[in-house]
């Protein structure tokens, strides 16, 4: 794990530039937007929030500044590792891939505006930009499929393969063959047993039990959706939560039933805090949340537990992913007028 040390000491002068939590609150107390961003000029935010100002106001400012930290962290993970141990941070970045790929699909069927779409986009993955915001241009997902093939990105074959068999194409076949690609892709990469590999390995696993989950909820709550499907067909084989508890899951008759039981797993507190959320919102990506929530809090535990490898970086990402939504979250409640006390409520806090 020598070969990391080079990354893991920059990387560790960077951890300790994150922002305290006890500056966010007093962020968050700020009422305007204005006063927000210049109160960033006096962070390490400085030169990405004065770049942004150059071409943007109020929120939009923040969006892009927050847009170029993203493309700073991919930089410094990339430049910072060379050979085996930047393929490894490499695979970081997929989970990326996929959700902005997603994005594209959730966007091109619902006829979301494309200017939120590129909003959406995750900026860490390995997939250049340009690609993503071209991708998003299509005129139907038949169209974005071969712009992929144009730009030789490693998923078109299978969505290809989809398309012989089955046209017209629709979101949910496109998002499944992708996820079980994505994931069939990272398990051929994370072979072996060494530490920064069961690392990488693990973080899938939560990913993967966060897309079972989904797919369980939304089973649950739209019997209808999956009406003559096999559920095995939908679900994500590298997840922590076995297939024999997701299938028994499946059979339940509330969105609450499904979750109960998952209350006796490592993702307890953060289901039954999702469970309140529904609760309240009827919102079934209350649980995803909570469940990203537990992710990046395992993540930012990464560097003091495994400081010689890929922990570091891994704890680098979740840290900077953290900052940047609570940075956002607080430019957008200070931009829609929300109470202070709302805003910092909603902060999410390192536990």
């Amino acid at each position: 794990m020598a070969l990391f040390d080079y990354g893991n000491t920059r990387l560790r002068a960077r951890l300790s530039n994150i922002q305290p939590f006890e500056k966010m609150e007093s962020l968050a107390d700020l009422t305007s937007i204005d006063s927000f961003l210049s109160a960033l000029t006096k962070t390490p935010y400085k030169e990405s929030i004065e770049t942004a100002l150059t071409y943007a106001h109020g929120y939009s400012c923040l969006s892009q500044a927050m847009r170029m930290e993203l493309v700073n962290i991919a930089a410094d993970l990339n430049r910072f590792y060379q050979d085996a141990e930047a393929k490894l941070v490499r695979i970081i970045f997929m989970r990326d891939d996929l959700l902005n790929l997603k994005t594209i699909v959730r966007g091109l069927t619902h006829e979301i505006p494309l200017d939120e779409m590129e909003d959406s986009f995750l900026s860490l993955g390995t997939i250049p930009l340009a690609y993503l915001n071209e991708l998003a241009k299509a005129k139907n997902l038949d169209d974005a499929v071969n712009k992929m093939v144009v730009y030789q990105l490693p998923a078109a074959q299978v969505l290809m393969k989809l398309r012989t068999e089955k046209e017209p194409l629709s979101s949910s076949e496109i998002n499944l063959v992708l996820e079980k690609w994505y994931f069939h892709k990272i398990k051929e990469l994370l072979k072996g047993s060494s530490e920064n590999i069961l690392l990488l390995q693990e973080f899938y696993a939560i990913e993967a039990d966060i897309t079972n989950l989904n797919t369980i909820l939304r089973m649950v709550n739209s019997p209808d959706g999956f009406e003559n499907s096999n559920i095995k067909e939908f679900l994500i084989a590298q997840g922590n939560i076995s297939h024999k508890v997701l299938l028994k899951l499946s059979k339940s008759g509330s969105v609450e039933e499904v979750i109960r039981p998952l209350l006796t797993t490592k993702y307890s507190v953060y289901l039954k805090r999702g469970l309140g959320y529904y609760a309240e919102s009827r919102h079934l990506s209350e649980f995803e949340n909570q469940m990203r929530i537990y992710m990046l809090n395992w993540l930012v535990k990464l560097p003091r537990l495994y400081p010689l490898g890929i922990g570091v970086p891994l704890g680098y990402y979740g840290r900077k992913r953290i900052e940047i939504r609570n940075l956002r979250w607080i430019g957008k409640g200070i931009s829609s007028g929300f109470e202070a006390r709302y805003i910092k409520d909603n902060l999410v806090r390192i536990q």
